[in-house]
């Protein structure tokens, strides 16, 4: 080896002792850079991460710091800071809020222990970390504007608030809808709110049963109000100031199968089945359930279903009843529109088993036969006086209906004047009022201008009615009144109970919460992180 070598390894051991030694210098540098950070208590790996963090905040502040932005702005230049992480959140108090819950998060990403709990809550309210429903469970209940905010996120994730009976008592209303409407299960007492008037609204939603009518006029809740009304009384008139709801009850009531298929989505269990089989065969009326048949408030709204659709007029039961009952109110519209057609419904009945509808059938019949005779040929009124007689009747209809015929045979034939009865004459009923017996006939007038013998027979039903009125003798001078059983052709209309649909809960009367409705939420939510921060000192 020579002598060249041995000054190479000389060298070699002089430089690596040099570059040990300012190891040394510097990491025992470090070591006392780092010791003025160990208040914060995160590991030296993170020192750096820190720095900038406080640098951050202090230019964030900015003039508004003040003396305690230049405290803390002494662990920048390697000096010490007493009571370094107090300071520092007392500095991010100056803050905004939100600017201040950002660099909140940032400390608890980094791991600074004094902001463990509002750390979580910077990071979740400012969106650094996703606010999934395991991270919202695990705040702490810190404040209520926290709370809330933290309820409210869960619901929009589909899940339940933390504290469901703290939160129907403070919630805001609109967020307690949001609640019921994801999840029916809930119940209610009708006690969780201090405000008397939003615990008769909520109970509603949930439970209107449970609701007088008092306070169902307390809430302004009208359309229950009214279904209670009809299923108490289905009887009513519904008057036009009544809600919808109850205006679509009445429609049914009065024969419209519209407002059948306008209620069937609010019916339930076997009557929403008998419903829509109805509507979905309106052309197949044997088909139908005989349960439909067995109410008789619902055949008006069944007979225009099926209006034109042949049904068998034979046999027993509620279908039986149902034909005879809808082809006697044909019967009877054609014989007020003069229409021999009428024939054609009356023959299937006029054996009937159902004595009421055997004795309609015939009184019809009878009355078509005169109608259309001659009055000079008394055999018609004979005939008339047969066949009405043959009934065995003790209906007063029925016998005075034989007194009319009778006082015809023994008058004159030149001076007994029409065989019909005035008011069906005219296409307006038996007794009507003077004002729609007098607009009935101004119409056909117009109707039947240019056709003589039928313009006749109308002004003479005109003349016959004036004279009656004049006198004010209708009493005393009896007419032929159809339909002998108005009770039984002709009820007033009634609400079917079937159609009657169960209390339903109340819809929600306050809109969802859109993303600009929810920032007043995380602004109070996120003010409240901040001064929970502020507060918190080191363990």
């Amino acid at each position: 080896m020579g002598i060249s070598d041995a000054r190479e390894r000389k060298a070699a051991a002089l430089a690596a002792e040099r570059e040990r030694l300012a190891r040394v210098r510097s990491e025992r540098e470090q070591g006392r850079r780092d010791s003025i950070w160990q208040e914060f208590r995160v590991s030296s790996e993170l020192i750096a991460d820190l720095k900038d963090a406080v640098e951050a905040a202090i230019l964030a502040v900015g003039p508004s710091g003040g003396e305690t932005a230049g405290k803390l702005s002494v662990l920048l230049d390697g000096k010490l800071c007493p009571e370094a992480p107090r300071v520092l959140l007392e500095l991010l108090g100056k803050l905004p809020p939100d600017i201040g819950v950002l660099h909140l998060a940032r400390l608890h990403e980094i791991g600074v222990p004094q902001v463990a709990e509002s750390g979580h809550a910077a990071a979740l309210i400012s969106g650094r970390v996703e606010p999934t429903e395991q991270a919202l469970r695990k705040l702490q209940d810190f404040s209520p504007e926290l709370d809330l905010w933290r309820d409210a996120e869960l619901l929009r994730l589909g899940a339940k608030p933390k504290s469901p009976e703290r939160f129907l008592a403070h919630a805001p209303l609109v967020l307690i809808d949001d609640f019921l409407d994801g999840d029916p299960s809930v119940s209610l007492t009708g006690g969780e709110r201090t405000d008397g008037g939003e615990n008769l609204y909520l109970l509603a939603r949930r439970d209107p049963a449970k609701l007088t009518d008092e306070q169902l006029e307390a809430i302004g809740w009208q359309d229950e109000l009214w279904r209670r009304r009809v299923a108490t009384d289905p009887c009513q008139r519904v008057p036009a100031e009544a809600p919808e709801s109850a205006q679509i009850l009445q429609r049914v009531a009065d024969g419209d199968p519209l407002a059948l298929k306008l209620l069937v989505g609010l019916l339930q269990g076997k009557p929403k089945q008998l419903v829509q089989h109805v509507l979905a065969n309106p052309d197949r009326p044997a088909g139908w359930p005989r349960a439909m048949f067995a109410e008789r408030a619902l055949w008006p709204v069944l007979a225009e279903l099926c209006r034109g659709t042949d049904l068998p007029g034979n046999g027993q039961g509620p279908l039986a009843d149902f034909v005879a009952w809808r082809d006697l109110r044909a019967a009877h519209r054609d014989l007020m529109n003069v229409s021999a057609t009428a024939y054609g419904m009356l023959a299937p009945h006029l054996e009937s088993a159902a004595v009421w509808a055997r004795e309609e059938a015939t009184a019809m019949e009878v009355y078509l036969d005169l109608r259309f005779a001659d009055p000079g040929d008394s055999q018609p009124l004979h005939d008339a006086l047969r066949r009405l007689s043959a009934l065995d009747s003790e209906h007063p209809v029925i016998r005075g209906n034989i007194v009319w015929v009778r006082r015809h045979l023994e008058t004159d034939r030149n001076n007994r004047g029409p065989l019909f009865n005035p008011f069906l004459e005219l296409g307006v009923p038996h007794g009507a009022s003077s004002e729609e017996w007098k607009e009935a006939w101004r119409g056909l007038r117009r109707e039947l201008r240019g056709r003589t013998e039928e313009l006749s027979d109308v002004n003479r039903a005109h003349d016959l009615l004036r004279d009656i009125e004049a006198r004010s003798d209708l009493e005393s001078n009896p007419l032929y009144v159809l339909p002998v059983h108005e009770e039984e052709l002709f009820p007033s209309p009634r609400v079917p109970s079937l159609t009657i649909p169960p209390a339903c809960p109340l819809d929600r009367r306050t809109e969802p919460l859109n993303p600009q409705e929810r920032a007043p939420l995380r602004e109070a939510a996120t003010a409240s992180v901040m001064r929970m921060a502020v507060r918190e000192r080191t363990p």
